[in-house]
């Protein structure tokens, strides 16, 4: 093995040292380091990682035939803070003109739906197709007579020639390559010699032709090694690189030419963009080389895969960007997840943290990548959590503003679930242990206050008002909008009547007897047992007629409902309720368990006398009569 050396980069393999040696290449790639690398080599390395010391201006282009993705706001993202660290602008520009792509009728929205999720992020651009600019237009599809009087450019200095093949002859191309077990299958060829006048008359009489760069011949046009920030100096395999095609058949610029003619005339200076598109990076050089034009500096981040080392995708985990807003995380939160994938602030500085927000991402940002894939991390709660401490200590309202209309969207979709199961052919059977990922077979009918009407303003179907006390209620428990909506549940909805009954007889199961201490009892020394004299058996429908004797005089009134008034009345009474227990025979407080019960059916949530201020006298007083009738 000592004659076989390892290449790195997104094609790591394994070749004979003396291949690399005639190739030009005397260094050896590692996942993290460069071993071997010569010490002046390494510097200028990490000068080019080094910011620029004039203003950047870097560009993200995506093509509006889906949605905003995670690689995709982490491409946004890393450009995005590059200019602004620099001081210099960021563009948004529309790649658009694959016209096979057929966009579907379900993606009529995507355009816009970039634009909404790009500000939901936070990121603004300076230059883009909404707001114009001084290097417009920024849609490609408006850009048509530019790439076609750079095409002719290029046909006019013999750097490019028509192609008159059709889709059928090409297809045979490569499947007689794969015949012979050629790894590559690019195009041989065949139209390069035809003659420029023959070639102009076969086009102007409507023959349909593609153009296709000379990447080889006597022009010399094509020079693939090229210097990038991640992975060094990169060279294409020989023969990897064909006659590649610039214009299509359709008239349409295929994406190399396009992106290389659009950041030119657009002044981008840094392109950073996955590493999927490293070894198409020569074609673009060669075709900076043959307008004479300076190419910009290259990065190029390591894909992001799975925790199975799969490639993010639609069904590996590459939600669009707007069902995590819809899930309820913070674009804090979800920017400082994605800046940590393939890159990293810095560790073992002092005063280095990972939790950052927009700004301070852009006052620490380098251009010192992670080389090879990025696994995806589980950092997104944590990180989001984060944040979301951040708003509560500085701006709380801000904070309830954006999480009350994912909360909507998630009380929606569990009513819906509700409603279906409670139309079915049967009603739900709740199982013996309540399944909490199941929990709209647990819910019973909407609480009156949020049956109230929505706020159509803020486009959410139930009261804002309302969902917002709920949060406040709970709010440092908050990590998502469905996981919240969960554990709140029965602030939202009631409780069935079955529900009461099972969790009290599951509730009950251990114990022999309720009793009610008598406050003489209560109030002696070490909890003294003296129940045989001053403590009354009572069964749980006794115990929840106490509790409404004891809140039945208060006010309803929000100043006369209060936390403060309610722990006034209850506490003493929670305080003198006990369970016996049968083995081993011990005694054990259970007001709260009982209070729990009238409340959620024993079911985990929120404090409950807060709660009970949230739900206001007269639901909290239906739902002891309900529990009481359950038990009927």
């Amino acid at each position: 093995m000592r004659n076989m050396q390892h290449v790195g980069g997104p094609l790591r393999r394994m070749l004979p040292r003396a291949q690399l040696l005639a190739a030009g290449r005397t260094t050896i790639f590692k996942r993290f380091a460069f071993a071997g690398r010569p010490e002046k080599v390494e510097q200028k390395l990490n000068q080019a990682r080094a910011l620029p010391t004039t203003p950047a201006r870097t560009r993200f282009a995506p093509s509006p035939t889906g949605y905003l993705h995670l690689g995709s706001l982490r491409t946004a993202l890393f450009n995005y803070l590059l200019a602004k660290a620099t001081g210099g602008q960021f563009l948004l520009r529309l790649e658009d003109t694959d016209q096979v792509s057929n966009i579907p009728s379900y993606l009529s929205d995507a355009e816009q739906r970039l634009y909404e999720d790009m500000k939901w992020a936070g990121l603004q651009w300076d230059e883009g197709p909404d707001i114009g600019g001084e290097f417009g237009p920024y849609k490609q599809s408006d850009r048509l007579p530019i790439y076609r009087q750079h095409v002719k450019e290029l046909l006019d200095q013999d750097k490019a020639y028509r192609c008159f093949c059709s889709p059928e002859r090409l297809d045979e191309i490569k499947k007689l390559a794969m015949a012979n077990g050629e790894e590559m299958t690019g195009y041989d060829g065949h139209c390069s010699h035809i003659p420029v006048p023959e070639s102009e008359r076969r086009a102007a009489s409507g023959e349909a032709h593609c153009v296709r760069f000379k990447t080889h011949g006597s022009s010399g046009n094509f020079k693939p090694l090229f210097s990038d920030l991640v992975y060094g100096a990169y060279k294409p395999p020989p023969g990897s690189v064909d006659d590649f095609i610039i214009m299509k058949r359709d008239g349409f610029p295929t994406y190399h030419f396009a992106n290389v003619v659009d950041d030119h005339l657009m002044e981008i200076t840094h392109v950073i963009r996955g590493a999927e598109w490293l070894v198409s990076t020569p074609r673009h050089v060669g075709l900076y080389d043959a307008f004479g034009w300076k190419s910009p500096t290259f990065a190029h981040v390591g894909l992001l895969t799975d925790q199975n080392k799969q490639k993010l995708s639609k069904r590996h985990g590459d939600i669009d960007i707007a069902s995590y807003r819809n899930k309820g995380y913070l674009p804090e939160g979800l920017l400082n997840y994605v800046v940590l994938l393939g890159w990293s602030p810095g560790k073992g500085t002092k005063g280095t943290s990972e939790v950052m927000d927009l700004q301070q991402m852009v006052e620490k940002f380098h251009l010192r990548f992670t080389r090879g894939d990025i696994r995806v991390s589980n950092k997104l709660d944590f990180l989001n959590n984060k944040h979301k401490s951040k708003f509560l200590a500085q701006s709380p309202e801000d904070l309830q503003a954006q999480v009350v209309p994912p909360l909507a969207l998630a009380i929606r979709n569990l009513e819906k679930e509700r409603d279906h199961l409670s139309t079915g052919p049967a009603p739900p059977q709740l199982s013996e242990n309540i399944d909490n990922d199941n929990v709209a077979a647990t819910l019973g009918q909407f609480v009156p206050a949020m049956a109230t009407a929505g706020d159509d303003a803020a486009g959410l179907d139930y009261n804002a008002a309302y969902i917002g006390k709920v949060f406040e209620l709970d709010q440092k428990t908050y990590v998502n909008a469905a996981s919240y909506v969960k554990r709140t549940r029965y602030l939202f909805w009631t409780v069935p009547t079955e529900l009461y009954r099972q969790t009290l007889h599951e509730g009950l199961r251990d114990v022999r007897c309720l009793f009610v201490r008598s406050p003489a009892a209560a109030a002696a020394e070490n909890g003294a047992m003296e129940h045989q004299h001053t403590d009354s058996e009572m069964d749980a429908a006794g115990i929840a007629g106490l509790f409404a004797d004891a809140l039945r005089d208060i006010p309803a009134d929000e100043s006369s409902w209060t936390k403060e008034c309610l722990e006034e009345v209850l506490n003493p009474l929670i305080k003198s309720i006990y369970g016996m227990r049968t083995s081993p025979e011990t005694e054990e407080p259970w007001g709260f368990h009982m209070l729990r019960w009238f409340l959620c059916a024993l079911q985990p949530g929120p404090a409950l006398i807060p709660s009970m201020v949230v739900l206001g006298k007269t639901e909290t007083m239906n739902r002891i009569q309900r529990a009481i009738d359950s038990i009927a």
